[in-house]
């Protein structure tokens, strides 16, 4: 399987517009509802939502990973069978799990609202897994028209139930997730149906040392998961308990919109060319350094201005798409901008270390990194209030970076030309930044200066770095 420059744009192509769908309807929803919904009820999703979600990360999101992880191995000896029906047996029994925790919180929640909540969530979280994990094996196969048409039409028919749920039938915010239900049971019982990439199933051929490879490896990779998920969502456990469920509800929504912009192109990016990279990994390991320090060039020349530019009109960002009771956030939105950014860097040095069986010493540093964002939080939140959660997250991500680059310090090249490179790209958009100060000091910007200003620093960038960006080899 060889990776061209066309096959690359064909592919970054159809993810981008599976991404740009549903990151536009994202962006949509949010100023609609945060308009409509308190910043109470906001919080009281977000702590139920996040809670589940790292109950979907205890559970099931280490199923994707084993997926990710041995799909090509199994695929190269005819045997995909096997890897399908030992991991929907993984599966079933975590949703046992899911299904006596959950109700066991139902049925002692006292707020009506949080009891549908858990209800719903419930629900959602299993059924959401099972169409992922689909999704996985989709882009593994490189079907990246198929997963874009997908995506986007579940996308388009859960923000119409959505918004018929909340606005005709006048229900409450628990429905942001009842309707997530509906849509995902309409696009299992379609894959069930259609199944492009053959999933087949046969509980008989379920056996223990295909089970025990598996829940070893996943096991391992739980543990990595859960920590850099704590780094992302355990704030708001603590925003709650030194503040209040509103507070919560305003870095949560504040956080999500930050967050989701840098995640989206990141998730393009891995999306185009994790199918070749994980092959790569797997059959020519010592090769796939240099394919990474490509792709890193890559995220670099792109990705920089890109959480620059979202930075630089954080304020305009949050009077587009928050409600006015949550925009009082914006000045948070640059450290977690930059946060996302540094999590995609640490991706690639996960996927080598994994590779190279360093699941262990992963998971040490990334649970050590954790714990300090913990302590860090519980301390700056107390002292300071809820927007040093951020700023803390930031802290966090930039020691992992730092930690993992000296555990594989082949993926980056600290030479002279590489730094010189890096640095002409700092000093372009620092002078944009300075600019930009002077001329917002003198004049009052409003949105449509501000956006035109936008499309004028990317083109210059653009064109100051035209003979790099031609360039770029993938």
């Amino acid at each position: 399987m060889k990776l061209n420059s066309n096959s690359f744009l064909n592919d970054f192509s159809w993810y981008f517009l599976g991404s740009f769908i549903p990151l536009f309807i994202g962006f949509i929803k949010t100023p609609i509802f945060t308009r409509h919904f308190n910043k109470a009820d906001y919080g009281n999703l977000g702590l139920v939502t996040i809670t589940f979600t790292f109950f979907g990360m205890f559970l099931f999101s280490w199923i994707g990973s084993c997926i990710w992880r041995f799909y090509n191995r199994y695929k190269n000896k005819n045997n995909l069978k096997v890897l399908y029906s030992n991991l929907i047996f993984i599966y079933l029994i975590a949703l046992t799990l899911l299904f006596v925790i959950s109700f066991y919180w139902y049925v002692n929640a006292k707020q009506p609202l949080i009891k549908q909540l858990v209800l719903f969530s419930f629900f959602q979280l299993f059924l959401n897994q099972l169409f992922l994990f689909y999704m996985v094996i989709v882009r593994l196969e490189g079907a990246s028209k198929f997963y874009t048409i997908v995506q986007s039409l579940k996308a388009l028919i859960s923000v119409v139930i959505t918004l018929v749920m909340v606005f005709y039938f006048d229900l409450s915010i628990a429905a942001l997730v009842s309707s997530l239900i509906l849509v995902d049971v309409l696009f299992i019982v379609f894959l069930k149906f259609y199944n492009p990439v053959l999933v087949k199933i046969d509980l008989k051929l379920i056996n223990k040392k295909a089970l025990s490879e598996l829940i070893l490896y996943g096991s391992m990779g739980l543990i990595l998961n859960v920590s850099l998920l704590t780094i992302n969502f355990s704030d708001r456990y603590i925003i709650a308990w030194f503040g209040n469920v509103e507070e919560v509800g305003i870095y949560d929504q504040v956080y999500k919109i930050s967050q989701l912009s840098v995640v989206a192109l990141a998730t393009i990016f891995f999306n185009s060319v994790n199918p070749y990279l994980l092959k790569e990994l797997e059959i020519n390991f010592s090769n796939s350094k240099k394919l990474i320090q490509r792709y890193i060039k890559v995220f670099l020349i792109v990705g920089l201005p890109i959480v620059f530019y979202l930075s630089l009109f954080a304020k305009d960002i949050s009077n587009i798409l928050l409600g006015k009771e949550f925009r009082v956030g914006y000045t948070i939105m640059p450290f977690i901008f930059v946060s996302a950014y540094l999590h995609g860097i640490s991706n690639f040095y996960e996927l080598r270390l994994k590779f190279s069986n360093k699941l262990k010493k992963l998971g040490l540093i990334a649970l050590s990194i954790a714990l300090l964002n913990i302590v860090l939080n519980l301390f700056f939140i107390g002292w300071y209030g809820y927007k040093w959660a951020a700023y803390t997250t930031l802290i966090s991500y930039f020691i992992l970076v730092v930690a993992l680059h000296f555990m594989d310090r082949e993926i980056i090249k600290f030479s002279k030309k590489n730094i010189t490179f890096v640095l002409r790209i700092i000093f372009i958009l620092a002078l944009q930044g300075v600019f930009y100060s002077l001329i917002n000091t003198r004049f009052e910007l409003n949105l449509i200066l501000n956006f035109c200003l936008g499309i004028l620093f990317l083109s210059i960038y653009i064109l100051l770095l035209k003979k790099n960006l031609l360039a770029i080899k993938i």
